[in-house]
């Protein structure tokens, strides 16, 4: 037999035996003596013939409107059915309906007045609850628009000192290399609109990534030169996975702007993307002399990423992403934004020297 038969068995016996209570208190009130065969026959006709036939009229109501309706129902039907019973003639012939009329019109008025009261507490609660779900949904809009546009913005960010650095290296190559001045100008032009493209899509393809990154490291290669060193290790498997839009080229920039540019002798970036079963691993390290002892601290505070509920947005003092250690701010304050804690991020110090950030994302 179906899964639904025994269901439905099950509430008809409940349901019956509800009735049944109900009409053996009301026998008894009514004519002084207990008679449990009656009850049982007015429970299962209330219980199973009574709301099976009204059932239909209210099942596409909600489950908890349904619940109590059928309460109401099967006692409504029970209260009917004993009063029934007060039109049974008597061993004398009279029907004892005329003996207790009294208690048959309370009867009825009590049924009527507890129908209209069962009817009101339910109107009363659907209604309340669907002012306060209606309530909790114009909130959540709310709260998920604005997250929405955190997130935006915290993707559209660009380091200013990089667009002036950029500029600055543009200005020189004009006059000593225009060729090269006309391609970066390219690259740089690329950059700013695939911003606008990822920050609008939200999503992009490692492949597009690392387009990017190649395209800001050529602009970066042409003020830095030969002390910009890159290493590559990448799952080619991997580069039609999704990741967040300029997740991996902040990654990049730190490590240029602390690892690279401050020193003479230039330094060396590891760019590693590789896979799993079901995450995608993008590390960046680098060989230079790492962050500040005081930033250090800062970010091994940011050593995985907490879960943010839906609608829910980060706290006013992380708005700021300036500074030594920003870019990784920023990355981390995205992936709890984008991936309500099922990413992880890290930051520490690397096996020799340098810094070392993972993110791990889900395929």
């Amino acid at each position: 037999m179906k899964p639904g038969f025994w269901g439905g068995l099950l509430s008809d016996l409940v349901f019956s035996i509800v009735g049944s209570m109900a009409a053996l208190l009301l026998l008894q009130y009514l004519h002084d003596d207990w008679q449990p065969l009656w009850a049982l026959g007015c429970g299962l006709v209330s219980g199973v013939v009574v709301r099976r036939a009204l059932a239909p009229t209210y099942a596409s109501f909600p489950e908890f409107l349904r619940r109590p309706l059928n309460v109401a129902v099967v006692l409504l039907g029970t209260m009917l059915a004993v009063w029934a019973t007060l039109a049974l003639p008597t061993y004398g012939g009279i029907t004892y309906l005329l003996l207790v009329w009294r208690q048959a019109v309370g009867l009825m008025l009590g049924a009527a007045l507890l129908g209209l009261a069962i009817a009101a507490a339910v109107y009363t609660h659907a209604r309340m609850r669907r002012e306060v779900e209606e309530h909790r949904m114009r909130v959540s809009a709310m709260r998920e628009t604005a997250l929405r546009a955190q997130l935006k913005a915290l993707q559209a960010q660009i380091n200013p000192h990089f667009l002036f650095n950029a500029f600055n290296a543009l200005a020189e190559l004009t006059h000593d290399d225009p060729d090269l001045a006309e391609d970066l100008i390219g690259d740089l032009a690329h950059l700013l609109r695939y911003s606008l493209r990822s920050s609008a899509s939200g999503r992009v393809s490692i492949s597009q990534e690392l387009e990017a990154v190649e395209r800001y490291l050529r602009v970066e290669h042409a003020r830095l030169g030969d002390r910009l060193r890159v290493e590559r290790r990448v799952d080619e498997a991997l580069l039609d996975s999704q990741i967040p839009g300029l997740i991996l080229q902040p990654l990049v920039e730190n490590a240029v702007q602390h690892a690279v540019a401050p020193r003479p002798q230039g330094g060396t970036i590891y760019i590693e993307i590789m896979g799993e079963a079901d995450t995608v691993s993008i590390a960046v390290s680098d060989d230079g002399p790492g962050l500040p002892e005081s930033v250090m601290r800062q970010v091994g505070a940011l050593d995985g990423v907490s879960a943010v509920g839906p609608g829910e947005l980060l706290p006013e003092d992380a708005a700021g992403t300036a500074g030594a250690g920003g870019g990784l701010e920023n990355v981390r304050r995205r992936l709890m934004l984008t991936y309500r804690g099922t990413a992880r991020f890290s930051a520490t110090r690397g096996d020799v020297a340098g810094l070392r950030v993972e993110i791990q994302v889900p395929r």
